[in-house]
């Protein structure tokens, strides 16, 4: 088997691992590079690291944009041949799909405007919707075949909604062979999804590293900190400034505000989810309710109430009822896109609100190298938006333990707990991370015959 690292490599953004096994080429997942210089970012989206029309089959892990978002370009450049993912991966991916070719078509037309220049869209709603036409879908552990000798099975990865870690079984010269992509790991006990699956016997590793140097901080407090950071700026008539990602992220605030009000811990303000492709995934979350854990249940569908809609909830369609938010003297919470703050109505809502003292931008995601976010969460004097410098006067609170991604402790635990290995790869992690993290699993799990690879963009292996 060769391993071809396209994406994601030494960076968090982008993921794209090409696969050849037995004459076959298999690609992990088809992502977008987010983040980092404008210029490079858009080189590494427009130009693959291979042929697309030379590959059989896409295995995708889940539906965030850094996983799932190149698919149309792939098809646009002529991949021929199928896409395999979980069914809430099909549904929320297409939904994030046609929403990331409005947003290209969007900004082609905006450099044209600004710079003067010709920029074709990487591409657009058609291609999005014929990539979509590709994608068929299997169950956790439902175990199918892509060819003589080759299996492929999905179990869940606990990260985000119908989020897989992908396990390869194929036969290479009379042996059988395991090869493990997590995608993106999730964490134990958070809400709403169930804890992700714990793969025990591969020879091939590959392990994301997102958080790979930090430890988050545990979940179980995170509501009494969520409620003291609401109450310490209501306290002050205030707003709350959430930069959400659509997907994932911004259920779970919902979710542990729902819990809130319910117990009385803060007061009913208004929450403004502004961003119609929120609004649409929530709705999909309520199609596959079988993947919600046991606490979820018993919280809230027992009672027949939903985790996502409540009184004191707005989901915003219009551009109108957005800007209307902004006329609001009152304490408020508003949720919007993109999480990252380099694009979508979230940079409205920053222009703002960032200048004044009495507002708390709260950061609840990854913020990428090179992101206004990072800027944010940095602590930089003035932020550019719209191309004016604001102050950054608004109080900046970072809770990490909303994080979907494993820490250093579960990734060490994670990889401690599969037998057999022989090679791993650390990917969609920052350089740093990954090397630091290198190090930390050799120390700590002593490994003697295992190698622990940190690939770079372009490099091949032969495992």
């Amino acid at each position: 088997m060769k391993i071809k690292f396209c994406g994601a490599a030494r960076n968090v953004t982008g993921s794209r691992h090409l696969l050849e096994i037995n004459g076959l080429t298999i690609l992990l997942d088809c992502g977008m590079v987010q983040g980092g210089n404008r210029e490079k970012t858009r080189e590494q989206n427009e130009h693959f690291l291979f042929e697309p029309s030379q590959v059989d089959f896409v295995l995708i892990s889940h539906g965030h944009t850094d996983h799932i978002g190149m698919l149309p370009r792939l098809v646009k450049q002529g991949f021929k041949g199928k896409v395999y993912c979980t069914a809430a991966t099909k549904e929320i991916g297409a939904l994030l799909l046609l929403d990331s070719a409005h947003i290209q078509v969007q900004d082609a037309a905006d450099a044209a405007k600004e710079f003067n220049q010709v920029t074709e869209p990487l591409y657009t709603e058609k291609d999005a919707q014929a990539a979509i036409a590709k994608i068929a879908t299997f169950e956790y552990r439902q175990k199918f075949r892509l060819a003589e000798g080759l299996w492929v099975t999905f179990y869940d990865a606990g990260h985000v909604l119908g989020s897989a870690i992908t396990v390869i079984d194929y036969k290479e010269d009379g042996t059988t062979k395991r090869l493990v992509f997590t995608g993106d790991l999730g964490r134990k006990y958070m809400p709403i999804l169930n804890d992700p699956y714990q793969v025990v016997a591969a020879d091939t590793l590959i392990l994301e590293s997102t958080y790979a140097t930090q430890l988050h901080d545990s979940f179980s407090g995170v509501k009494e900190q969520l409620a003291a950071a609401v109450n310490r700026v209501v306290e002050r008539q205030g707003k709350i400034i959430i930069p959400g990602f659509s997907f994932e992220r911004t259920q779970e605030l919902v979710y542990v505000l729902h819990e809130l009000y319910n117990e009385n811990k803060i007061p009913k303000l208004p929450i403004y989810v502004d961003s119609p492709l929120s609004s649409k995934i929530s709705a999909a979350f309520e199609h596959h309710q079988d993947s919600y854990d046991n606490e979820t249940f018993r919280e809230f569908l027992s009672k027949r109430e939903s985790p996502f809609y409540f009184e004191q909830v707005h989901y915003l369609e219009s551009i109108d009822e957005s800007k209307q938010v902004n006329t609001v003297n009152e304490p408020c919470i508003i949720i919007a896109a993109s999480g990252m703050c380099d694009a979508g109505r979230i940079q409205h809502h920053l222009k703002h609100n960032i200048a004044d003292a009495k507002n708390m931008i709260l950061v609840v995601g990854f913020m990428a190298e090179g992101s206004r976010g990072r800027q944010i969460v940095d602590g930089a004097d003035k932020i550019r938006i719209f191309g004016q410098l604001y102050p950054l006067k608004a109080e900046v609170l970072v809770m990490n333990a909303f994080s979907a991604h494993a820490d250093r402790m579960e990734l060490t635990e994670y990889v401690r707990g599969i037998h057999g290995l022989s090679r791993v790869f650390l990917v969609h992690g920052e350089e740093a991370a990954c090397l630091a993290f290198r190090d930390n699993l050799v120390n700590n799990l002593k490994f003697s015959a295992v190698q622990i690879e940190v690939p770079t963009l372009g490099q091949e292996f032969t495992v």
